[in-house]
Order: structure tokens, then C-alpha cells, then sequence
């Protein structure tokens, strides 16, 4: 990309970004827009906080099973072991 491209596309997102919060903050329907958006972003925002942790949860529960596997693997293997068995 040359650097007649990057300042082509620079100045087009800046002035898409400028014109979309020119409309939210300086026009009666951005600021009724705002209103109404503004409880679904919470909402939305809520919702993820959730599922982190409900991601963080399954992540530690994953972690202990893992562990109990890897126990019960290493307590199979001791007890197969020829040299640990008395004859």
C-alpha cells in the first residue's frame, strides 16, 4: 500500500468516524439515538461480564479434572508397575 492509499483511507475513516459522532452529539436525533442505545450497551455489556465468568468458572473446572485425570493416570501406572508388586 503506498502512503498516498494509507492517507486516502486514513482520511476517509476519519471523517466517516467524525461525521457518525458529529450526528450522535450535535443532532436531536443522535441524542434520542444515544437514549435508546444506551440501556441495550449495558445490557450487552452485562451479558458479557457473565459470560466471562462463566468462562472463568469452566476454566477452573477444567483445570481440577484435568488434574484428577493426570492422578489417576499416575496412580495406574504405579500400581502396573513390576517392581512395586511384592511376589
Amino acid at each position: 500500500m503506498t502512503d498516498a492509499n494509507r492517507v486516502a483511507w486514513a482520511s476517509t475513516l476519519g471523517a466517516m468516524v467524525g461525521g457518525a459522532l458529529g450526528f450522535l452529539y450535535l443532532t436531536e436525533s443522535g441524542r434520542k439515538f444515544r437514549l435508546e442505545i444506551e440501556p441495550r450497551i449495558d445490557d450487552f455489556l452485562s451479558e458479557v461480564n457473565r459470560m466471562q465468568g462463566t468462562v472463568h468458572k469452566a476454566r477452573e473446572a477444567a483445570g481440577e479434572s484435568w488434574a484428577s485425570l493426570q492422578q489417576i493416570a499416575n496412580d495406574v501406572s504405579r500400581s502396573d508397575d513390576p517392581a512395586r508388586q511384592s511376589h
